[in-house]
């Protein structure tokens, strides 16, 4: 059996260099508040080149009356959607080859006589070939930069967020004119830069950012009440119930200020923002991280039924024990889903998924770091003492059999 709880004071001190920066950093520099929470106007746009659809259609005009031209060949062209192209080509036998053979010869005349694309589909079904793609413009963050800077909108955070399409987010103008706004972005765009196409944009009023705000708030405050007398009740034939919720709380706050001030600084190095997907985040670690700590007090509450005259700190090992492996097994699988997603997934989530892999590894941390401790802590007589307000030996003497 390992002996988790006479490595309290490493737990300690390990936690304390956690918590203290995480709490130096809100100090300093609070959070980036995201659209959701400080109000304003955030689109995407993608900068296109400069050719258009006659182009396009120029460009495969001559394929259906070539020499090597499969029987019947038709080709056309048409608008896609966000400034993407598609191109279209059946022939009469619909054959594997005639298909194929139709592909390539459109690859070779897009190449040859138009600028280099970027293909969003290449598809050939038993019936016709298809092919979607757009022209990305040559543009980089200090061009979008000096368009804004024409409508005075040089403060505008800018993030490229995949080639030469990028995320541009502004405050709410005095006006509150949001509208107003979006159309003169894209407008000093098209007009400094060239061709654009709007991927998304959203827009969040400071009225409605400050009940978002408060909303989120109320919620976190729920859930940590709800827990407390969740846990209360489940455990309500042991000694002192409400510690068992009161060290499940603990663990929370402990998970918390880290995942916060994780984002205060990655807020001030790297932009993170915190927006109302944090708190989403937030709310599914605490339910993981009070989940990885019932387990672990459900495991005390089982052996301490077994024998009640069992001394504690080897009630909190083993149950720790008992219980590590499910731990480790659950946080090591969810971490490595979450990993995968950080790599692969797209900058939108990134945010999302930063405060999930935190909080779970923060989660399965505390569970046994913490909540486990101060229960042995209290039960033990130490935190009463250093609280000055007594408190007996071993009280968990008087466990009820019928739990």
């Amino acid at each position: 059996m390992i002996d988790f709880v006479g490595r309290r004071r490493f737990y300690a001190v390990f936690s304390l260099l956690l918590i203290v920066p995480s709490l130096i950093g809100l100090a300093l520099w609070q959070f980036e508040a995201g659209l959701d929470f400080a109000g304003g106007l955030e689109t995407e746009v993608r900068i296109l080149a400069d050719a258009d659809l006659e182009d396009v259609q120029s460009a495969v005009a001559g394929i259906e009356d070539a020499e090597d031209a499969p029987l019947g060949a038709t080709v056309s062209a048409s608008e896609g959607d966000d400034g993407s192209y598609v191109v279209t080509a059946t022939s009469l036998t619909s054959s594997s080859d005639d298909l194929n053979t139709l592909s390539a010869q459109i690859q070779t005349a897009l190449a040859a006589n138009l600028p280099t694309a970027e293909v969003l589909s290449d598809e050939t079904d038993d019936e016709r070939y298809r092919r979607e793609f757009w022209f990305p413009g040559d543009a980089t963050q200090d061009d979008v930069r000096n368009a804004l800077e024409t409508i005075g909108l040089g403060g505008a955070r800018i993030q490229a967020t995949d080639g030469s399409t990028f995320r541009v987010r502004v405050e709410q103008p005095a006006d509150g004119d949001l509208e107003r706004l979006r159309q003169r972005i894209n407008a000093a765009l098209e007009t400094e830069i060239g061709p654009i196409a709007v991927l998304q944009s959203t827009s969040v009023s400071g009225t409605l950012s400050v009940e978002i705000a408060r909303d989120a708030g109320i919620a976190l405050a729920v859930a940590a009440v709800a827990i407390l007398i969740y846990i209360s009740m489940a455990f309500r034939r042991l000694p002192n119930p409400v510690l068992y919720g009161s060290a499940a709380i603990v663990a929370l706050l402990h998970d918390v200020t880290i995942v916060a001030g994780a984002f205060a600084i990655g807020g001030r190095i790297a932009g993170l923002e915190v927006n109302a997907m944090f708190v989403t985040a937030l709310l599914a670690i605490i339910g993981y991280s009070v989940n990885d700590t019932i387990v672990v007090f459900d495991r005390i509450r089982e052996n301490l039924l077994l024998d009640p005259r069992e001394d504690f700190r080897r009630v909190v090992n083993a149950a720790i024990t008992q219980s590590l492996g499910r731990s480790l097994n659950t946080s090591i699988t969810v971490v490595l889903a979450l990993l995968a997603l950080l790599l692969i997934g797209g900058v939108t989530i990134r945010p999302f998924v930063i405060v999930l892999f935190i909080g779970t590894v923060a989660g399965t941390y505390s569970s046994i770091a913490v909540a486990s401790q101060i229960v042995f802590l209290w039960q033990e007589g130490t935190l009463p003492r250093l609280l000055r307000i007594g408190g007996e030996r071993q009280v968990v003497r008087r466990v009820e059999r019928g739990a």
